[in-house]
Formats: C-alpha cells, sequence, structure tokens
C-alpha cells in the first residue's frame, strides 16, 4: 500500500470514531437540560447511560473475539447506521423518557462493533512507520469526540435546543458510513486478513493470544481500565450537573465551563506520547498518571464546597486530561504497539470492554451516590480510594518489573 492509501485509512478510521461519539455522547452532554426538561432525578438519568455503557462493554469483549470473521466495510457502516436512527428517533421526541435506555441499550450494541474492528484493519494494513502515525491519531478520537458533541450541546443550551446534538449525531454518523463504504477498498489490502504490517502473520498472531503474558497483561490493564474509564466517564457525565448543584451557576455556563475537560482531554494523547518515550514501561507510565491525579481529587474536595469554583474547574480539567491519557495506554498504545504477541482488535476490545465496566459503574453509581447524601463530596473521596488503589498496584508491578529486569542484567553479565 502507498503512503497516501495509508494516511487516507488512519484519516477514515478517525473519522468514523469521531463520528460516532457525537452519536454517544448526545445523551451525555445534554443531562443537564435533559433532567431538567423531563423533570427526572440523578439516578433515573444516569440509567440510560449505564445501559448504554453495559452493553458497549459486553459488545467490546464479544467483537474483540469475533472482529476477524467481519466484513468490516459493511459491519462497520451498519453499525453506524443504527446509532444513527436511534439518536433520529430521539431527536423526534416521539417516545416518553422511559424508553430512551433502552433505545441507549441498543446504540450500545451498535457502537460496540467499531473500536476493535478499526484496530484490526489498522494493524493488518498499515506497515511500522504508519502504525505510529495511527496509534497518535486513534489516540484523540475519544478527546476529540467529546469535544465537539460538548461544544455543540453548549451552544444548543442557550436556545433550549438540546434535542438537535441528537439529529446532528444522526446526520454526521450516516455521511461517515456512507464514505467508509465508498472509499474502502481503495485504501485497504484486498488480502488484508493475510496481511501484518510486516510482523507475525495472523495465524501466529492468533497462536500467541493464549501466551501467559499477554494474559496477564489483559487482567492487569484491565483492572487499570475500570478505574480509568469509572473516573474518566464520571466525570463527564456530573461535572455540569454538579458545577450546576454546588455553585448555582446556570445550565448553559456549567455545560460550556465543562468544555474543559474535552478541551483538555485531548491534549492527554501528547502527554503520555511524550512520556511514553522518556518512560517505556506502560504501568510505570500509569503510576506517574495515578499519583498526580490522587493529588488533584485531594484538591477537589478540599475546595469544593468553597467560593473558588474555578480552582475545582481547574483541578476537574487537569484530571480529566491524565484519565484520558491513561485510557489512551489503555485502548490505543498498549494493543497497537502488541500487535507481534497477539491480535490488535482482540487485546483492543477487551480492553475496552473492560473500560466500560467502569463506565456503566460510574453512570448511575455516582448519580445514586448524590441521591442518597444530597450532596458531591462522598464521591470525590470514593474516587480517593480508586485512585490511591490504582497507584498501589501500578507501583508494585513496575518495581516487580524494573528489580526483575536488573537481576536478569546481572546473570547475564556474570
Amino acid at each position: 500500500m502507498t503512503s497516501k492509501q495509508q494516511k487516507s485509512l488512519i484519516f477514515m478510521a478517525w473519522l468514523l470514531y469521531v463520528s460516532a461519539y457525537l452519536g454517544r455522547y448526545s445523551y451525555n452532554s445534554n443531562i443537564l437540560p435533559m433532567s431538567i426538561f423531563y423533570g427526572v432525578s440523578d439516578t433515573e438519568m444516569g440509567l440510560a447511560t449505564s445501559f448504554f455503557f453495559f452493553a458497549y462493554g459486553a459488545g467490546q469483549i464479544i467483537n474483540g473475539l469475533l472482529c476477524k470473521f467481519y466484513n468490516v466495510k459493511y459491519v462497520l457502516s451498519g453499525a453506524l447506521i443504527i446509532s444513527s436512527i436511534i439518536n433520529a428517533v430521539v431527536y423526534l421526541g416521539v417516545l416518553p423518557f422511559s424508553y430512551i435506555k433502552f433505545l441507549w441499550l441498543i446504540n450500545g450494541i451498535a457502537q460496540s462493533v467499531l473500536w476493535s474492528s478499526l484496530l484490526m484493519v489498522l494493524s493488518r494494513n498499515l506497515d511500522e512507520n504508519h502504525i505510529k502515525k495511527a496509534v497518535i491519531a486513534m489516540s484523540t478520537t475519544a478527546g476529540v469526540g467529546t469535544l465537539l458533541s460538548y461544544t455543540l450541546s453548549a451552544a444548543l443550551a442557550l436556545f433550549g435546543g438540546f434535542r438537535f446534538a441528537f439529529l446532528t449525531g444522526a446526520v454526521l454518523m450516516t455521511a461517515s458510513a456512507l464514505v467508509w463504504v465508498f472509499i474502502y477498498d481503495k485504501i485497504t489490502h484486498k488480502n488484508a486478513a493475510e496481511v501484518l504490517a510486516g510482523t507475525a502473520d495472523t495465524a501466529n498472531i492468533e497462536k500467541k493470544k493464549g501466551d501467559k503474558s499477554v494474559i496477564k497483561i489483559l487482567i492487569l490493564f484491565g483492572i487499570f481500565a475500570i478505574i480509568i474509564n469509572f473516573i474518566k466517564d464520571g466525570l463527564s457525565t456530573w461535572v455540569p450537573k454538579i458545577l450546576f448543584d454546588t455553585y448555582t451557576l446556570s445550565e448553559s455556563l456549567s455545560i460550556i465551563l465543562t468544555l474543559v475537560l474535552p478541551v483538555l482531554a485531548v491534549f492527554g494523547t501528547a502527554l503520555v506520547v511524550r512520556l511514553n518515550k522518556k518512560v517505556k514501561e506502560y504501568t510505570a507510565l500509569i503510576a506517574i498518571l495515578f499519583i498526580t491525579a490522587t493529588i488533584l481529587v485531594g484538591t477537589i474536595i478540599g475546595f469544593l464546597n468553597t467560593p473558588l469554583w474555578i480552582v475545582v474547574l481547574i483541578a476537574f480539567g487537569c484530571l480529566a486530561l491524565l484519565m484520558s491519557g491513561a485510557n489512551n495506554v489503555v485502548t490505543s498504545i498498549l494493543p497497537l504497539s502488541l500487535r507481534d504477541k497477539a491480535n490488535s482488535g482482540f487485546l483492543g476490545g477487551i480492553l475496552n470492554g473492560c473500560c466500560y465496566v467502569g463506565s456503566t459503574i460510574s453512570s448511575v453509581g455516582l448519580g445514586a451516590i448524590s441521591d442518597h447524601y444530597g450532596e458531591w463530596s462522598p464521591v470525590f473521596y470514593l474516587l480517593l480510594i480508586l485512585t490511591a488503589i490504582v497507584v498501589v498496584l501500578s507501583v508494585t508491578v513496575a518495581l516487580i518489573k524494573y528489580f526483575k529486569n536488573k537481576n536478569n542484567t546481572k546473570a547475564t553479565e556474570n
């Protein structure tokens, strides 16, 4: 494949996933105006996102195992079309609020097809130079998609038109799906299933899937993924409501201020890519990110019930940046960098599935904690405990690997 073809494939994979975020976060980014419009509790609002995350997480694991059998040209476009139809139904407002959670369950099933299949397509069609570019590009999809979704919602909130966020997502996903079908054959190998960018062939990749080192990686980083996304999606879902409840800021201002989170999240990719050049060990990289995150959560607890909401907002933004970076390590950098040990689609699907276990729990769980205690402080004490758990795990594993490698080096020298 030519460099132009490979760059086009990276761009199309990026475009598909960014547009999917608009159809995924059309609900999350409007949780405040929707709760006011429908007059429902935080727990009820969180149910729809939990339904989505449950379906998406389970689907990620299933699709990670099955993606090698898919005709991705049509499966990916079909998934986006289904998500488009669901967003269009919510836009039309023909169903009562109690039905939205079931629509979002189907949306989660449809969108769960995307990530593992896209990673598989990229790993099979790109050479070593372009795979590095793909890692960076795909790591920005969540931040860019979230930013676009929240920006659109903030603008629409000023005019009370939150439903148009669902319409926009539907239109852009449909357009991306059609372009993907039209251009797919021109930007991929004809026998992509047999090509893996000059590394190991597919048969060897599948054989190595059971490698003990890969299993250990999946277990450890699966735990990290759950906690990372419990925090990341908990923040993206509830920060507008936290600002609104705690500081009585206006609805539109709460959403606008929350744009700081996805803006900084985009830079999370740049942060981990730069850190990864100096810190090659992924557990050590996670440890650095979470030690800083623990300090930030402590800062939020200290300033949450004070008039200094700007300090809390800055801490939210920095925490979003760190969680976005950590998420990119788990879902993008790690699976694509290990493509010589296992199918990247398999790794990406399993780890992304773990991510959405955390997302599922956080959406309804944090809302339920807020409803029970009547304030948000207990939520952040829970986040503090979770960040501390990751610090202990990552530091312990990183130290074990360090001393093990040191001992092996000494044994080799002797």
